[in-house]
């Protein structure tokens, strides 16, 4: 049996976070008592005195559960567990006490010692059942106000009036294959360092239409290889090649970041997120966390809706972007018009025209090019090398690159700038 003045002070630790062990090992240490205190004898002691918690939780129900004299109502109990009522709310509480009487050593006599138990048990419900997409939407609500601020570059400026298309389609950030099983090495490392290499080249090329008023940036169409931990795809497709979903992320993440700063030392960014086959949620994702990371940038616009097509107008001129496996190729002029009527009117004597990926060519099964009813369908060259997949299929004779294109505000597309890759040298056509 232990003494009051132990048990007392034995709560007060246990309250403090300690477990009973190191609870033993304290009072053993203050006390130094003739008989050894044991973890276990505290445990049952503080039980009879009152002391214990436990929360549980049952989906959107949060249950406390206390047995601790110093918990006297639910206010107490709130406070105890740290609970944040923005997001729950009290739905019941039950409040006990009794007496208990129990016998305490002093000296060499036991004494009855007559306390009185406390138990406070409480419900708390969620306000609102959230989402994982509303909590992810409240989060990157939170970062916008804590991105970086940057104010708007000082440009130089030009009589004639131009944009920058660039098109970096399909480079599958995350692929690991191997030569001879496919016809290359490829890594992530050497992923972005292409991506960045071509992307330097179209800058290069671009100079001559220099300056630009905006640049226009599709970004997305499996930018990712994978969608998910299990190494596949969206729908579940898996892909051997993968490399770590959560590393990948980071990388490309990074990668992402690195496109936009430089491509915003040329002009204001209209960054737009296009989802993939390979990588429908982690596109989206991806574009949030650029929206947030960009918000007080006066420099980058960033549109990632949920919409799995979005369009820009710049002048007489109307793009479209599609990944290019989800709209039949026909379908795309009338889906145009009838998603943006005003842009579609107002290019009425202009161009419109529709940029897709997912082929990692100029075409798909269909043709290459297709113009139905003033609307231009393109499919664009892709910059991923082919793996052991394409290799096996005989899809692995496809001319690598990437495309940009340059738009005049009055008198429409001027200029197609294409960047090519030696598919077996991993490098890029004509430089030395």
């Amino acid at each position: 049996m232990l003494d009051n003045h132990i048990i007392q002070d034995a709560v007060k630790l246990k309250g403090d976070g300690h477990t009973y062990p190191q609870i033993a090992d304290i009072l053993n240490d203050k006390f130094q008592p003739d008989k050894k205190i044991t973890g276990e004898s505290i445990r049952k002691q503080i039980k009879k005195y009152g002391g214990e918690w436990k929360e549980t939780h049952q989906r959107d129900v949060l249950v406390l559960e206390y047995n601790d004299s110093r918990i006297r109502n639910v206010n107490d109990a709130i406070k105890k567990a740290d609970i944040d009522m923005a997001i729950w709310e009290v739905e019941r509480v039950v409040v006990n006490g009794w007496d208990v009487t129990m016998k305490l050593r002093h000296g060499n006599d036991d004494k009855p010692f007559r306390s009185q138990n406390q138990q406070i048990k409480v419900w708390l419900r969620r306000k609102v059942s959230i989402s994982i997409e509303r909590a992810v939407d409240n989060l990157l609500k939170r970062l916008e106000k804590k991105s970086p601020k940057t104010s708007k570059m000082k440009r130089s400026k030009s009589q004639s009036k131009h944009a920058l298309e660039v098109c970096l389609m399909d480079p599958h950030y995350g692929m690991r294959c191997f030569a001879p099983g496919a016809d290359i090495d490829w890594s992530p490392d050497l992923c972005a360092n292409m991506v960045l290499e071509t992307l330097d080249e179209i800058i290069l090329l671009s100079k001559p239409y220099a300056p630009f008023e905006q640049i226009i940036l599709p970004l997305g169409n499996d930018f990712f290889h994978t969608d998910s931990i299990w190494q596949t795809t969206t729908q579940g497709t898996p892909q051997p090649e993968a490399d770590a979903y959560y590393h990948t992320f980071i990388g490309g993440e990074s990668l992402a970041i690195d496109i936009v700063d430089k491509l915003k030392q040329l002009a204001p960014v209209m960054l737009y997120s296009i989802p993939g086959n390979h990588d429908r949620t982690t596109s989206f994702m991806l574009g949030r966390i650029l929206r947030a990371y960009y918000y007080n940038d006066k420099n980058v616009t960033v549109y990632a809706d949920e919409s799995p097509y979005k369009f820009h107008r710049y002048g007489v001129n109307l793009i479209g972007y599609e990944h290019g496996h989800s709209v039949q190729q026909i379908r795309l002029a009338a889906l145009m018009a009838n998603e943006c009527p005003e842009d579609w009117l107002a290019t009425k004597h202009g161009y419109r025209e529709w940029h897709l990926g997912d082929q990692h060519r100029k075409g798909s099964s269909k043709p290459a090019m297709l113009e139905e009813q003033g609307v231009s369908v393109e499919y664009l060259p892709g910059l991923t090398a082919p793996n052991e997949w394409h290799r096996l299929k005989s899809f692995n004779w496809q001319k690598r690159g990437s495309m940009a294109f340059v738009w005049d505000h009055k008198a429409g597309p001027i200029a197609r700038l294409q960047v090519n890759i030696d598919r077996y040298l991993n490098k890029l056509m004509g430089r030395e």
